[in-house]
């Protein structure tokens, strides 16, 4: 896919999702999963070292958070620190990224997260998730 093609695409996605997230609407999540789909393919035509192949990036990663999908956005900033040409300021900025979303939830829910730590909450989430079945949980 071209970035010709991407481009509108990604512009719909974001008045999509912002949209969606304005009304409290169910699929707000959905839509900023997608744009971070879109971005990931933006980032997977430019190197980081252009600024828009960064921006992409830092967009895919941004959205995955937003949709809720940290494991999704773990993923991405894993794979985008290993390519050869990122600069420190991409680097910080993904790390950073990630931070921000540990502290916001670890605020919100203080007692969980002090309790048994919000990985091990994630992992439990993942493993209902998968097996579509409450219980039992490996």
């Amino acid at each position: 896919m071209s970035l010709d093609i991407l481009y509108p695409l990604i512009t719909e996605a974001i008045r999509r999702a912002e949209v969606l997230d304005d009304l409290r609407a169910p699929g707000a999540r959905r839509a900023y999963l997608d744009l971070s789909c879109l971005e990931e393919k933006v980032a997977e035509l430019l190197p980081a070292s252009n600024p828009e192949g960064a921006l992409a990036r830092r967009g895919a990663v941004r959205a995955a958070l937003t949709a809720g999908d940290f494991t999704r956005a773990q993923h991405l900033v894993k794979r985008y620190l290993a390519e050869g040409e990122i600069d420190s300021e991409l680097r910080f900025t993904l790390r950073r990224l990630l931070e921000q979303a540990e502290q916001k939830n670890a605020a919100r829910f203080p007692l969980v997260s002090a309790a048994i730590g919000m990985i091990e909450v994630r992992r439990v989430a993942r493993a209902l998730y998968e097996q579509a079945a409450p219980f039992p949980i490996p």
